[in-house]
This record gives C-alpha cells, structure tokens and sequence, in this order.
C-alpha cells in the first residue's frame, strides 16, 4: 500500500488547520459572574477606557491613545461650555445658519427659524436628542460663530489636558480634522460630571420642549434610553444599566458607534468610553462590562457600617454592683443629617485604605460624664467624620444603647455637689452644732499653727560654756 498520498493529505490538512484563525477558547469567553476577568479581547469597540471619575486613575483601557472620530459625543464639551458660560435663564432665537448643518441625515431638535427658546431648554434638548441644529445655536450664542466657539472648545480641551484633541465644529459631524481619543472624551466627561447642572442634563433620557412661539413643543427621548431607564421590552432589559447615570451617545458612518458612560455605585462613580462598535447595543454591552469590571475592583462602605462592626464602648464610673457588664456600656450610632454621604472606598488590592482613612478622620466628644446613673437612649457624645474631599464634616450622636444604675451607697461626686448647690433654693445653709463646728474649725487651725510658729520664734536659747585655757605642764629635757 502506498502511504505518500495519505501523508500528504494528512500534513496538508494540518497546514491548512494551522492557517485558520485560532478559536477563541471557552476560559477566553466572558464570564459575567466574574467581571473582574475582563480583558481587552472582550471588548468588541477599537479603543475604550475605564476611570474613576473622582480620582482619574484609569482601571482599564484598550487603545485608549488611538485617534477617532467621536461624532456626537463632541456635544458634551458643548453642552458644558454651555452651562459655564451661557445665560440659563435668557431666550434665544434660532438662526438660518444654525440649523443649516450640509447633511441630510443629521439629528436635529428639531428648531425652526425664528424659534424663540429658553437657553436651559436648548442644552437639554440637545443633549437628550443630539441636535445638531441646537449644538450650533449653542455655539452662536456663546461666541458668535460657530468658528469662534470651536477655537473656544479646544482651548477648553487643552486646559483640561487634552493634548490628542481638536474639534472644528460643536456637534461632531464629520471633519477630517475632529478628532479626540477615549482617555481624552473621559477626561473631558469627568470634568463636566463635576457640574452639577450638567449632571442634571446627563442622566435624562426624556425632555419635554415647552410650547413656544413656533410650535406647540415636543417630547425628545434619548438614543440610550434602553440603558439609562428599564424598558418593557424584555429583549432590551439585558442593555439596561440600574446604576447608569448618563452621558451621551455618538454615531455616523466613518466614526462607528461611541458612547462616553457614567455609573455611580455605593459611592463610587465611574466614567466609561468606547470608539467605533458596530451597534449602540454593542456599545451598552461593552460599557455595562467595563462598569462591572470597575465596581469590583473596589470594597465600598461606609462610616456607620465599619462602626457598627466594631462599636465604641466605654467605662461608667458609679455603677451598681449588681450590673452585670460592670459598667461597661456600648453605644449605639445615630447620623445626624441622613443625607449626608459617608461612603468609605478602597482597592481591592489595598483592603485596609478605608479602615485607616476611617480611623484617620474621625474624632469622638463625650457630651456628659461617664458617671452612672444613665438611660438607655441617652445622647453620650458626638461623633465627626471629616471626608477627605474637603466637604462638610459628618456628624453622629452616639447613643446609650442600655441603662446604667447608679451604686446606691456612693459619695456624691463634685459636679453633683456643685449641681446640688445651684438648685438650693436656700443660698445660705440653716445653723446647727455641725455648722458651727465647721466654721470654727478653720479659725480654730490658723490660731493653732499662729501660736505653734510664736512659741518657735521665742522661745530663749541656753549660754554656751566657754572652756577655759589652761597650761599644761611641759617638761625639758
């Protein structure tokens, strides 16, 4: 039997299986029950980022330098610059140049020429429903041309620290030479994040455009809607993000699709992008994994939770013999403003960062004496935590969590002598033998010591006895 032929078919097909693209293996798939196996093969956009948006320390990237088209996610520059420097109360009329934009297919409000409009209300439309027509009615009124408010924009974008971005236009159709990078577009969402304005604008995905003198108004839902707000299509529900908090979306041909995203989560925010997926569905899945890869490399908490596991228990002075804790008595927590934020984050890799900034930053002030007797529910100190962002310090009562009885054959101590004292309707005390005594007993001392140094000072020393010199009888030889 001749074997050449079934060799050479067996080596070329192991050529040919050697030349076909590597499967990915089942460890390489994604695992959303351990989000925190993410890597960059995962994610299916050609650049992304993930940053703390408090900190700027970046938790993953992939290409996050490479150049892209970022469309309409330019708006958020827009949109800021907007709000820093626009007149939020003051009407604006739209311009035959604004909503002249040179591409039929464009997202607009839509405005019409002459249409009177509420400043506020043209950043809010234009953010919920990517108007182009409104990012350039934006532009016009902040600088008067939309040339002038691109050169305003990258000024922004350089004082921000974004060295690989330039922008020719405030709505991010094409141009050549509009250009950003993801670590770019995040750094400039994690400054507008910090605006509390624009954070309000960010996490809408529905606006209603008032009546005005040109329409009766209109009702704009946003491209992210399936991610920002649960929907009752069950096929959308896997896109939907319960911690999303914004911010915007971007598309057209040359640029893919992009989304910037924020989450916010037991205290901890973060700041997403991704650059040219092939779908806004794609987009949301990417960022929904770069969320859930960034929330796990964090331990959350907070200042009454590490105090509740381990309360503050102190020593009671006085108490009864028959107390079965001997006078110790824990206490309870109570925060003073509810609202307030306490939120304590660490690494993962650093487990103990929150504990020492814990322990760091929070001081105790006892409100009374630790003498018995006490009741349970009774305010025994303040506790304050200082946040390390600088904001106003967190205060909590500490609370008595049980009573403590009073030993019933103690001496009075002296704050009870003095309180004793105040309340005596009587400020002069009645006479008796026992006053007496103690009155005289003072004088009777002086006199004493008086007489004592009196007799010390007086009393007649004995006459040394000279001794008498007398001869001795010497004799010569």
């Amino acid at each position: 039997m001749n074997r050449r032929p079934a060799l050479r078919l067996l080596a070329f097909l192991l050529c040919a299986l050697l030349l076909l693209p590597a499967p990915i293996l089942a460890s390489d798939a994604y695992d959303s029950n351990v989000p925190d196996n993410l890597t960059a093969d995962h994610i299916r956009g050609e650049a992304a980022i993930l940053i703390n948006a408090d900190t700027g320390d970046v938790l993953f990237e992939k290409n996050a330098d490479d150049l892209h088209y970022p469309a309409s996610t330019t708006k958020i520059m827009t949109v800021l610059l907007g709000i820093l420097m626009g007149d939020l109360e003051s009407t604006v009329v739209t311009t035959p140049s604004a909503v002249t934009l040179g591409e039929e297919n464009a997202s607009t409000i839509p405005l019409e020429v002459g249409q009177e409009i509420n400043f506020k209300d043209l950043l809010y439309a234009t953010m919920v429903a990517s108007g182009n027509d409104g990012a350039n009615l934006i532009a016009e009124t902040i600088s008067g041309s939309q040339e002038q408010f691109a050169a305003l924009m990258n000024e922004a974008a350089y004082n921000y620290g974004c060295f690989n971005t330039h922008f020719t236009n405030a709505h991010g159709l094409h141009n050549d030479y509009h250009l950003s990078t993801a670590r770019d577009l995040a750094t400039i969402a994690k400054e507008a994040m910090q605006n509390e304005t624009f954070r309000e604008i960010a996490q809408l995905s529905t606006f209603v455009l008032p009546r005005n003198n040109t329409n009766e108004g209109r009702r704009l839902t946003s491209r992210d809607n399936i991610f920002k707000s649960r929907s009752e299509v069950a096929e959308d529900q896997q896109y939907y993000f319960e911690y999303a908090t914004g911010i915007k979306t971007g598309f057209y041909s040359l640029a893919g699709y992009c989304y910037v995203g924020s989450a916010y989560k037991d205290g901890i925010h973060l700041i997403s992008v991704v650059l040219k997926e092939t779908s806004y569905k794609r987009c949301f899945t990417d960022t929904i994994r770069m969320f859930n890869y960034g929330f796990s490399q964090y331990i959350s908490t907070s200042v009454e939770e590490i105090y509740r596991q381990n309360p503050k228990v102190i020593d009671i002075s006085g108490f009864a013999l028959d107390d079965m804790d001997l006078g110790r008595l824990e206490l309870d927590i109570h925060k003073m403003d509810s609202a307030a934020n306490d939120h304590l984050v660490g690494l993962v890799s650093k487990p103990d960062s929150h504990l020492q900034e814990y322990n760091t930053r929070t001081q105790f002030q006892f409100t009374r004496t630790l003498e018995a007797p006490i009741s349970a529910g009774e305010t025994i100190g303040i506790m304050t935590y200082s946040p390390v962002d600088g904001s106003e310090p967190i205060e909590y009562e500490l609370i008595a969590s049980r009573s403590v009885e009073r030993r019933a054959a103690i001496a009075p101590s002296l704050a009870e002598i003095l309180q004793f004292s105040e309340n005596d309707p009587n400020p002069f005390p009645k006479f008796s033998l026992e006053l007496l005594f103690l009155m005289l007993l003072p004088v009777l001392a002086v006199a004493l010591l008086m007489f004592l140094l009196f007799k010390l000072f007086t009393r007649k020393r004995k006459p040394k006895l000279k001794q008498k010199r007398g001869y001795k009888t010497r004799y010569f030889r």
